[in-house]
């Protein structure tokens, strides 16, 4: 079960070093997938052991693998994507997760508007920013927009480059 954290009340659960946040990343469902198929298995868990997801990322993983509109997994049977659901859930288990807290959602909307990211990737954009966090994403877009707001932000590959 993944590990829940509630945003509003994340200062008091969160291991602070030098008044810093000890996890390093928050991680989107592209990075995710790229992790999932291009690390080697120890970056991948010593990333993972450093990193937060949305709530919301469980939602887009299982849409990317009921679609199997992702480049990774495009025609893939039905078995072997329920093989790799029950993969990515042991990967992801143990990930420390952030709730969407509902005192935040004018502020992810209005981060959306401004930078014409969808409300998800806002969110991701916007808990990053929060907690002071490195972004990381594989989606062009997110990028693009996040690192022109001065979002420090990396792909899969810049880190394990």
């Amino acid at each position: 079960m993944w590990t829940e954290i509630n945003f509003s009340k994340i200062c008091g659960r969160i291991e602070m070093k030098d008044d810093k946040v000890s996890s390093r990343y928050v991680v989107d469902s592209s990075s995710l997938f790229s992790l999932f198929f291009i690390g080697s298995e120890d970056r991948v868990k010593a990333i993972l052991s450093e990193s937060y997801i949305l709530d919301l990322t469980g939602y887009e993983i299982g849409s990317v693998l009921t679609k199997g509109n992702d480049g990774h997994i495009k025609g893939l049977e039905s078995d072997t994507i329920i093989v790799l659901t029950k993969e990515i859930e042991k990967a992801i288990s143990r990930i420390k997760v952030i709730r969407l807290s509902p005192n935040h959602i004018s502020e992810i909307m209005s981060l959306s508007i401004s930078t014409g990211l969808t409300f998800y990737d806002a969110s991701y954009v916007f808990y990053s920013r929060s907690l002071n966090l490195v972004l990381l994403t594989d989606d062009r877009e997110m990028y693009v927009k996040a690192k022109r707001i001065g979002i420090d932000v990396k792909k899969v590959e810049e880190l394990l480059g």
